[in-house]
């Protein structure tokens, strides 16, 4: 009888640093995305709709299905609608606002990418207010700061959009503008690997935008956790020569 309990035991701890591995694996590659279907020059689509988040993305060639790259996305929502339930990433509706942000490497060199989206009570923003110039995150005992790339413009989008109210024992069709900025930040190795290394812990970041307002945005433990390996697929963040 002691014999059959050790051989049980022995087994069980053979299987434990097997189930930790097979664990760590998955929190590594979750899931993957086409290159293309991180293209945003057309815009996206409110709070970035049906895109892997909290999660690492292997960032995939759409035609061969190579390796570009890894990217961590991540959102932050706020929802002043005056609804019951608070809702900011299902659509968009007057006094939601929403931050997708997205974190990694690729071949070519590291990235942050801020997205903007902004639906105001009265349906009336200018869009140049919408573009960050600064992004400030909390890491440790210190801030790291982020400007816009250079060479890559700012984009601007608006659009039409129609949510329901219920008036009156009714529920009627109203119509208004949501509006989003797309801005590219640039990062360098010594950037990337303050991310790399930053604590496991939520960290707060600051947008600073063109016109001066700021907003404080959380990140969350487990996507600050991914950002080791959403940077390591290119710890020197150049493109190879």
């Amino acid at each position: 009888m002691f014999q059959r309990v050790l051989k049980s035991s022995f087994l069980v701890l053979l299987l434990v640093p097997v189930l930790l591995n097979l664990s760590h694996k998955r929190a590594i590659a979750e899931t993957s995305i086409g290159e293309d279907q991180l293209d945003t020059v057309n815009g996206m689509p409110w709070a970035g709709h049906k895109l892997p988040f909290d999660a690492v993305v292997d960032i995939k060639d759409s035609l061969v299905n190579s390796p570009l790259g890894k990217v961590v996305i991540e959102r932050h929502g706020e929802d002043e609608s005056g609804s019951v339930f608070k809702s900011p990433f299902d659509s968009p509706r007057p006094g939601r606002f929403v931050l997708v942000s997205l974190w990694g490497s690729k071949i070519e060199g590291c990235f942050v990418k801020m997205i903007v989206q902004s639906a105001p009570l009265d349906g009336k923003a200018n869009l140049e207010e919408l573009v960050p110039k600064l992004i400030e995150l909390g890491i440790g005992d210190r801030i790291l700061q982020l400007t816009p790339l250079p060479n890559i413009k700012p984009r601007g989008f608006s659009g039409q959009y129609t949510y329901t109210v219920y008036e009156n024992n009714t529920n009627y069709d109203r119509s208004s503008t949501w509006y989003m900025t797309d801005t590219s930040f640039a990062i360098n190795a010594d950037a990337a690997n303050m991310l790399r290394t930053a604590p496991a812990k939520e960290i707060r970041g600051r947008l600073t935008f063109v016109n001066g307002d700021t907003k404080v945005f959380p990140i969350g433990k487990a996507n600050v956790q991914r950002w080791q390996e959403a940077y390591s697929f290119n710890n020197s963040c150049t493109a190879p020569k």
